[in-house]
Formats: C-alpha cells, structure tokens, sequence
C-alpha cells in the first residue's frame, strides 16, 4: 500500500485490544485504540481515520453508538462491527445503519486483513466517483454557464439583429417614400417641361406670326407711302423753290430712311445709299421696270439705269450674274 491507513480500534477487553492492534501494526496500519465508547467518539472529533473497528457489546457507550458518532463526524469513514457469537443479528442490523462489514470474535486474522481492505478500497471507490462526481458538477456547472452565456448571446444576438432589421425596414420605407416623391416630382416635371415646350412653340408662332405680321404692315405702310406720299411731294417739289424745295427733298430723304431701318435692310443701311437711291430700290422690289420708275419718279431711264448700277455697286455686287430685283427682295 502507498498510504499508510490509520484505524481506530475500540473494545473493552484489553487482552482482545492488544493482539488486535499488534496484528494491524504487523501489517503496516496506523492503529489507535480505545477502551470504550465514549473514548472513541472524543477521540473521533479529535481527528479522522479511515477505519473504525469496534467491538459491538460494550459498558457505556456500545458500538452501535460508536458507529452512529462516527457516521455523524465523518460519513465517509469505514465502520467494521466485532461481536460475540449470540449477537450476529444485532451486528447484521448495523449494516442497516451504515456499517461495512461485521466479524463474530474471535475473529481471524486473515479475514479481519480482508474485510479491513475492502472497506479501503469501498471508501478509495467512494472517493473516486466522489471526485468524478464533483468533476461532473464542475462540468455541468460550466457547461450550464456557457449555456447560459449561449444563451444571452443568442438573445442578444437575435435582439440585435430584430432591431437592425427594424431598422433597415424603416430606412427601406424611407427611401421607398423618397422614391416614390422623386417619381412624383420627375413626372410634375416631365408635364410642366411639355408644357413648357407647348408654350414655347405657340409662343415662338406667334413672335413669328407678329413679326411677319409686323413686317407685311411695315411692307405695306412703305408701298402706300411711295405710292401716295411720294408722289405727292414729288409734285409739290416741283411748284416750290429755295428752302421749301431742300425741305421736300429733306422730308422723302427721312421718309426712305425709316423704312430702310427694318432688320432685313441693314444691307442696304451699311451700303449708305442715297434718298434717291432707295427710292429705286423701293420700286425695283416691287417690279417695276426701268421706265415705269422713270415715269413715276420724273427722270430718264438712263438716270434710272444709272442710278440701278450705283446701286449694285454701293452693294458689292455690280460684277455678279445676280438679279438686282432677287437680291433686294431676298433681303426682306
């Protein structure tokens, strides 16, 4: 044995103490010996042993008494009952009470070995499936704590995640509505850029309704003025002299001047023609020949041929195969 065993023998008859513990010493245990039972027990709070051997019939204190003490300090300690040849139902009935074993005296010493070392190796039993025991508690204990942390993880986790999602949704509702806004104002826009598009067509009709409409009143305003006005002046040019004749002449000269100021004629403003020379121009547009202008305007038709190239000259076209009358007339 590695392990000295230490075993508290108890019996009132010296002579029966004395050869025992001489025996359990031979074979290498620790014994202490008690004459009674109230000794035992002291000595039992005192300090433990792995073994009580007891005799069962004894003055005082029996040994089912001891065994009780002994049970009660240390529960785990072994208790091997001795008793006398008419007590064997008695000793068996400390069994119920927690004994290991029981042996009749004089008991053998073999079987006292025997019984002594099944006693060590129930309790070196109880002991390991103690500690196994406690190690499986431990275990249990610590795996119930990883559980648990598992546990409050998954939870955790789970809370995490359902607010996340929560988020998310409400962030996808965001932007849903956001869409769904921007759609809506995409569409606005799309209807007020066509008609925006729809009111900058009419209104580009009708500039250039106004301007054409503009431009045929200003046509028509200058053909009357030549055609009535001019006349007219002519006319009275000739019954007047002096100052009053440069005043008519003055006054066509300023007539011819204001409608050469149309956007179409600014050919004709840059070529600096002369009163005389845009009255021409006037009738050339409005296809009158050489002589019909003669006629109108009082002169030769080699004046008025004479005045037609000057004209064609004053604009840069005099050495051109160009219709005099198509080009001032592509300039209205």
């Amino acid at each position: 044995m590695t392990n000295t065993k230490s075993i508290l023998l108890v019996d009132d008859e010296e002579i029966i103490l004395d050869s025992i513990s001489w025996v359990l010493k031979k074979n290498n245990f620790e014994v202490t010996t008690a004459q009674n039972g109230q000794q035992a027990i002291e000595i039992l709070r005192i300090r433990r042993f792995d073994l009580v051997v007891t005799d069962l019939l004894m003055a005082g204190l029996d040994g089912v008494a001891v065994l009780k003490a002994a049970k009660s300090i240390h529960p785990d300690i072994g208790v091997i009952i001795l008793t006398g040849y008419g007590d064997v139902g008695s000793a068996v009935r400390t069994l119920q009470l927690g004994a290991d074993d029981y042996l009749q005296k004089p008991c053998d010493v073999d079987e006292l070995m025997n019984k002594a070392r099944r006693s060590f190796e129930k309790q070196d039993l109880v002991a390991r499936l103690r500690d196994q025991n406690e190690q499986l508690k431990r275990e249990i204990t610590a795996r119930k704590s990883v559980e648990l942390k598992l546990e409050e993880s998954r939870i955790n986790l789970e809370q995490q995640v359902a607010e996340r999602t929560a988020a998310l949704t409400h962030t996808v509702d965001e932007l849903k509505t956001a869409l769904e806004t921007l759609l809506i104002r995409e569409k606005e826009l799309q209807e007020k850029n066509r008609e925006l598009q729809d009111l900058n067509t009419t209104l580009s009709i009708m500039l250039k309704r106004r301007d054409q409409e503009r431009s045929d009143i200003r046509k028509e305003i200058a053909t009357e003025t030549v055609e009535t006005v001019f006349p007219l002046l002519k006319k009275a040019q000739t019954q007047v002299t002096g100052s009053a004749r440069d005043y008519m002449e003055t006054a066509q000269a300023n007539l011819l001047d204001v409608f050469a100021k149309h956007q179409h004629d600014i050919i004709l403003i840059n070529a600096k023609l002369a009163p005389r020379e845009l009255q021409i121009v006037h009738y050339i547009r409005q296809d009158k020949s050489s002589k019909e202008i003669a006629d109108l305007l009082g002169l030769s038709v080699r004046t008025v041929e004479s005045y037609r190239e000057n004209i064609r000259k004053k604009l840069r076209i005099k050495n051109k195969k160009k219709n005099l009358k198509k080009f001032l007339t592509s300039l209205l």
